[in-house]
């Protein structure tokens, strides 16, 4: 016998959702008689009201639940009390279905930033090491330039096609071979014994970070059941700037203490990183890829968050610039700053900065993004203007208060620019609009350390970071007034 019942259900807001959800119905042969909609940021609520047997709702509770679109139900009956019984012992199970399918995609969210913490991780071991493949090996400044030339000229169209690919395929089959590209560059520096290993890892490397940073915060964002797009932007900077951190400190300590002092770090990293690699491929993945072939486009931002864009990405590159340059310079030429030769202390150096950017990621993540970033251009500034006098005092604490200054000014500037652009992206094309950003954050990060590596050979260091500091503080001042002048845009 046929009764009138009410499904509801919230989906998540993709094209297709509703036509998946009506072909199940005609599948079933049940005719919708009403159809109520009501829209959330990130979800819709769908109410639909039909007259169908009893086996036909059970069946069709079954079939909504196994669509990965549909992440809540909520089924009434208006109809004979052993039917409503049975329905609610459908829905009882179902709820159960529901809580472990949230608690799989807990654990997802928290896999995918923890690979996205270990590319970083092993992406800066070599930061400490590079005074002695310098010495082991015989390298010159120019070689080293070029070793980081390579990883930023792999990085960038890594970034770029990673993106777009996720957006289309689903994040996980973008997320594995990254993770597989930094164990390939981790193993090849264990074996490393000259320069074209070195290059070959690097190479690897930036495959690696270009894909993680391309798709992790698209896919956390797509995992959080929230959906807050600023705390998964903030964990997403905050693994990206503990990984640098830590990178550095391991591999001074491990480079001034223990046995096999260009080997142990990457063995430790390969530790921690395999099991993660294995764990990605029962990655819980909420994210319905297209069925239409895949198609590459250039990078693209949309005109209604331009403005908001120019501002983040500039910014972005600004925080990055600037901090790369203590993990580029200080390893390989601390004693230009201080009296003090030690990869230790070079590790720490660096480290002290990435800790202070991370510490204040969390101290200030309460704030609004505007302030975030306000807080971020005035700590890099004093920063700045530190370390031009550390570099006439070569004095080691100044160098220290110099990094908390950077660190703690890349992190808010960082992470408030990150989550500035995750709000504004539309879901369509996040991972497109993610990627465009960090490339020009990696543009940041590279372009001005491989400049400043040729100009330290005609220059000297001091000379070249003096110059470096006048176009950086000169491009901070006009990216401020822009700010200013379009706040309201922006924000």
């Amino acid at each position: 016998m046929a009764s009138d019942y009410r499904i509801s259900m919230l989906v998540i807001d993709q094209p297709g959702v509703l036509a998946r959800i009506s072909n199940l119905f005609g599948a079933h042969e049940v005719n919708i008689e009403s159809i109520q909609t009501k829209k959330y940021k990130e979800t819709t609520r769908i109410r639909i009201a039909s007259n169908a047997e009893e086996q036909q709702v059970q069946n069709l509770i079954v079939g909504l639940q196994g669509l990965l679109d549909v992440v809540d139900i909520d089924a009434s009956a208006i109809a004979r009390s052993a039917f409503q019984q049975r329905l609610m012992q459908r829905t009882s199970s179902i709820q159960v279905m529901r809580e472990q399918r949230t608690l799989s995609k807990k654990m997802s969210f928290w896999l995918v930033a923890c690979c996205l913490f270990l590319t970083l991780f092993g992406t800066n071991i070599p930061a400490s090491l590079y005074t002695l493949y310098r010495q082991e090996w015989g390298l010159s400044s120019g070689m080293i330039t070029l070793v980081f030339a390579i990883y930023a000229f792999t990085v960038i169209p890594a970034i770029i096609v990673a993106g777009q690919l996720s957006d289309q395929i689903g994040r996980k089959k973008v997320l594995i071979p990254g993770i597989l590209f930094s164990i390939i560059g981790t193993a090849c520096f264990t074996i490393a014994d000259g320069l074209g290993m070195l290059l070959l890892a690097r190479l690897f490397q930036g495959l690696s970070v270009g894909i993680l940073n391309g798709v992790a915060v698209a896919a956390l964002t797509e995992l959080d059941e929230k959906r807050d797009k600023k705390k998964t932007a903030l964990i997403c900077a905050l693994a990206v700037t503990l990984g640098n951190a830590i990178g550095p400190i391991l591999s001074g300590l491990l480079g001034d203490f223990a046995p096999f002092p260009l080997r142990l770090s990457y063995y430790v990293h390969l530790l921690f990183i395999l099991p993660c690699f294995a764990a990605l491929f029962f990655l819980n993945e909420n994210v319905r890829p297209g069925l239409q072939p895949v198609k590459l486009k250039k990078p693209y931002v949309p005109k209604s968050m331009l403005k908001s864009f120019i501002l983040a990405s500039i910014t972005s590159f600004l925080a990055w610039s600037i901090i790369s340059m203590f993990m580029s310079l200080i390893p390989a030429n601390l004693s230009s700053f201080t009296q003090v030769h030690s990869l230790t202390i070079s590790g720490i150096v660096v480290a002290l900065g990435l800790i202070a950017a991370a510490a204040n990621q969390i101290l200030l993540k309460q704030f609004s993004l505007r302030t975030m970033i306000t807080i971020g251009y005035i700590l890099l500034t004093l920063g700045l203007i530190l370390l031009v006098i550390t570099l006439a005092a070569k004095s080691l604490v100044l160098l220290l208060i110099s990094a908390v200054l950077i660190g703690g000014g890349n992190g808010p500037a960082y992470a408030g620019s990150l989550a500035l652009i995750n709000e504004r992206s539309p879901s369509k094309t996040k991972g497109n609009i993610v990627s465009t950003f960090f490339v020009i954050t990696y543009l940041g990060v590279s372009l001005p350390v491989i400049g400043l590596g040729f100009l330290s050979q005609i220059l000297g260091v001091s000379g070249a970071v003096n110059l470096y500091v006048l176009i950086i503080g000169i491009v901070m001042l006009i990216t401020i007034m822009f700010g200013l002048k379009e706040r309201k845009n922006i924000f």
